[in-house]
């Protein structure tokens, strides 16, 4: 594993030795704020609140010595929204509180699933899996990538894309002139769409937090059941896709190169239970603590997936408590937290800059402005879909375009719009901005894997998949947006 970094940022003026202490304390930080997080949404610990702000601003000191240069960017853009919101907003304080509150919900989910990382990375059950996949035939191979993404990403994260990345890229060098360039696409898209379609859904991705964080009455059950439909939907979407390129090369007279059938496809049937009862253990742990302690399931994350990333290493270790301390645990605090130092920062300001950036916005003029002019519901969400897709194509984050846009939304059943229907629309916008955009983690990395442009994997090689996705996902909007449509009081 590689050791943080602090390239690009002022931290190399300072003496080199300072480095490796900065980068344990973001560690010890990252954890820290993230159990507090969690004992004080769960066992009622509020005094806990002003020790994780004042961990929050030395972190955020931190990462500004330490970090990219875009958490820099995100940290002073959310330094200009305080001026303006005190500015600008009536209750500055209490819009300056929920951003806080949110920024810190940010921090400590996305460090808790970082964590989970770390026990998934060592599984062997998990590597086995990988290397299982990609000695299939290609058809299979792709089915079976879609799948082993989506199933590691739940416990993973973007680890499941690394894992599965380097797995099959170091495959495709080996068979070198052998393995056909086609397959080598196919794998690359495979492992980005089975990963992408978690975010529909998975109650350890941030996109359905954010969407409920953002719109008052939705509840996570409601999002997340229906939001396992949508990632149905759009994993055998990307399926059918992947065999319809087939079919079309073989039009075009383009050879498919043949592969012997591996009969290790049993055994991946075998490991795919063990993988699915391992992640039906991690989510009902995880609904079990958030019903007992009558919490959502983003603070319920932020202490269970520790504990049970925790006791999964020991197993690892056999038991010995001091070999994990000393081992997995000690680098997941001290290497592998630090890494994600950067990611974790813009999580936490975009977090902050959400409930700002609402308040900022002139919703009630908006809405005033669509109700006078009869905008139709199902148009108005429809341009709401395409404003993060493009904005994700053209870099903006989807994070922040989705806070933008149900900013401009405040009240959806204003202007005829059922707060389900938008929620939905705005997770599945958020997915395929992320499988089309060049800019996200998730395409950076496939690419680099795989040796190619990110503009190359996500415009050029998954362009049908992006044409027959958004012609579909058109055509539902305008349908359900006509059927689910209320009467505008």
């Amino acid at each position: 594993m590689a050791t943080p970094s602090n390239a690009g940022g002022p931290m190399r003026l300072l003496p080199e030795r300072w480095d490796s202490h900065i980068t344990s304390v973001k560690g010890v930080l990252l954890i820290t704020m993230a159990i507090a997080s969690g004992c004080q949404g769960i066992f009622g610990m509020t005094w806990l609140k002003m020790p994780v702000l004042a961990g929050m601003i030395l972190y955020s000191i931190m990462i500004t010595l330490s970090g990219t240069r875009v958490v820099r960017i995100f940290l002073l853009l959310g330094l200009i929204c305080i001026p303006l919101t005190f500015t600008y907003v009536d209750d500055a304080w209490q819009v300056i509180n929920e951003g806080t509150v949110r920024a810190q919900l940010f921090l400590s989910f996305f460090t808790a699933i970082m964590v989970l990382r770390e026990p998934a990375f060592r599984s062997p059950l998990l590597q086995e899996a990988g290397k299982i996949i990609v000695r299939q035939t290609q058809m299979r191979r792709v089915l079976l990538l879609l799948l082993g993404s989506h199933l590691f990403g739940l416990m993973m994260n973007m680890g499941s894309v690394v894992l599965l990345g380097s797995i099959a890229s170091t495959h495709n060098k080996k068979e070198g002139a052998d393995e056909p360039d086609f397959a080598q696409r196919q794998s690359a898209l495979a492992i980005i769409q089975g990963f992408v379609s978690t975010l529909m859904w998975s109650p350890l991705s941030l996109a359905p937090i954010v969407v409920v964080s953002l719109m008052p009455g939705l509840t996570s059950s409601t999002i997340i059941s229906l939001g396992l439909i949508g990632a149905l939907l759009l994993f055998i979407l990307s399926f059918v896709v992947s065999q319809l390129e087939i079919w079309l090369r073989r039009r075009q007279e383009i050879a498919v190169v043949p592969e012997v059938s591996r009969p290790e496809a049993n055994s991946f049937l075998k490991i795919l239970v063990r993988v699915l009862l391992l992640v039906v253990t991690i989510f009902s742990a995880i609904t079990f603590l958030s019903m007992l302690a009558s919490v959502g399931i983003a603070v319920a994350v932020t202490l269970a997936i520790p504990f049970i990333a925790f006791i999964w290493l020991l197993v690892q270790t056999g038991g010995d408590l001091g070999a994990c301390l000393r081992g997995p645990v000690t680098n997941m605090i001290f290497r592998t937290l630090p890494l994600q130092s950067s990611e974790v920062g813009i999580l936490m300001v975009a977090g902050f800059m959400g409930p700002v950036l609402v308040s900022l916005m002139p919703s009630a003029e908006i809405v005033t402005f669509l109700h006078s002019h009869h905008v139709w519901p199902g148009l108005i969400v429809l341009a709401s879909f395409f404003a993060i897709v493009v904005g994700g194509v053209v870099a903006v984050n989807p994070l922040i375009s989705v806070t933008i846009v149900l900013g401009v939304i405040a009240d959806p059943i204003a202007l005829g719009i059922h707060p389900v229907f938008l929620a939905m629309s705005i997770l599945t916008a958020w997915a395929v901005a992320s499988e089309l955009s060049p800019f996200t983690g998730v395409s950076l990395v496939t690419a680099g894997m795989f040796g190619v442009k990110s503009t190359t994997l996500t415009l050029v090689w998954n362009r049908l998949f992006g044409i027959i996705t958004l012609t579909i996902c058109t055509i539902i909007i305008l349908i359900v947006g006509e059927l689910t449509a209320l009467p505008i009081p």
